[in-house]
């Protein structure tokens, strides 16, 4: 198991959201196979999307984003400096509520559900999710 990290920097813009979680989906594929590459890249499609929209980032700052491996699993940290904000606090969507679903809300959840582990901190001024897959 590949014990190196391998970090990655990108500006809140989609596009870059979209190729480093290609790129991540690509090197967890290698390592720890298909299923968990698929997680990966929707944890940090997902977990970066909403900092996109909501971040209040401007375009020069950025998301640091940390891939590592760990006892078979691959350890995720995304980090970015806008005002704080702890997933772990929304409440899971009503599955059964079409229309609420048809409206979004639904990447917190699917980043719990794709992850064996999911913590967050406020340090430093920064939010960090850590997520193991």
């Amino acid at each position: 198991m590949r014990q190196s990290k391998q970090r990655f920097s990108v500006r809140p813009l989609m596009g870059e959201v979209d190729s480093v979680s290609a790129r991540i989906t690509e090197i967890v594929k290698e390592v720890a196979g298909e299923e968990r590459g698929f997680r990966a890249g929707l944890v940090v499609t997902e977990a970066c999307v909403n900092i996109v929209k909501y971040g209040d980032l401007g375009e020069e700052e950025r998301i640091e984003i940390e891939l590592s491996f760990e006892d078979n699993d691959a350890k995720i940290v995304i980090e970015d400096t806008s005002r704080e904000f702890n997933p772990l606090d929304v409440s899971d969507p009503n599955l059964n509520n079409f229309e609420l679903l048809q409206k979004g809300g639904m990447g917190i959840y699917l980043i719990k559900r794709c992850s064996k582990k999911v913590d967050y901190a406020y340090k430093d001024n920064k939010n960090i999710l850590t997520v193991i897959i």
